[in-house]
């Protein structure tokens, strides 16, 4: 709670089963892997059926129209971000990939910088629980979601007039150590 630190995952449906293994993601690759021990998880009634798969955690769930205030809140914030970065794009339709790395994209800035009223004002939610902080250019980007990039890819080196780069939308950092960038390919659609 005092950390801040937002997470988000694709989930392509609500079953149970879907939702436990997306919970489970988070909790060991995330959390456990950095130390934390994840004791209680806080849910809206929706995720009731995820307590049988996942019962190595406790889930405290609110009753019927009850709401987790910290949680939708933090919604809130989340969507606010995604809307506004939305709303400077040129673009009249997002495809369904851009708007899922869009909210990635939306909580990892959110997770870069020091939260307000969150436990640390020096360091940010990502830095507190990853222990690795972002840099400039490099894991935090040099220029804004969705702006048009032309990307290289591997291919061998020829003395040949064939494209070197791919027309691409840019969708930010990956978040890992090298700093990859993440571009939408504007010939495949991927």
């Amino acid at each position: 709670r005092r950390i801040k630190l937002y997470t988000v995952e694709h989930v392509p449906s609500r079953t149970a089963k879907q939702l436990g293994s997306s919970i489970t993601k988070v909790i060991q690759s995330l959390y456990g892997r950095n130390g934390y021990i994840v004791n209680c998880v806080l849910m809206d009634l929706e995720f009731e059926k995820v307590k049988e798969v996942c019962p190595q955690v406790e889930f405290n769930t609110t009753g019927a129209r009850e709401h987790v205030g910290e949680i939708e809140r933090g919604i809130r914030t989340m969507k606010d971000r995604a809307r506004t970065i939305a709303a400077e794009l040129p673009f009249l339709i997002l495809p369904k990939q851009i708007v899922i790395h869009l909210v990635y994209y939306a909580a990892m800035m959110l997770n870069s910088f020091p939260a307000t009223q969150g436990i640390s004002e020096r360091y940010s939610p990502r830095e507190l629980v990853t222990g690795r902080g972002m840099v400039w250019g490099q894991s935090l980007p040099a220029f804004g979601f969705g702006t048009y990039v032309e990307a290289s890819h591997d291919h061998e080196i020829t003395n040949t007039i064939e494209l070197r780069t791919l027309a691409g939308i840019y969708l930010g950092p990956t978040g890992n150590i090298q700093g990859t960038k993440k571009v939408f390919d504007l010939r495949t659609g991927v």
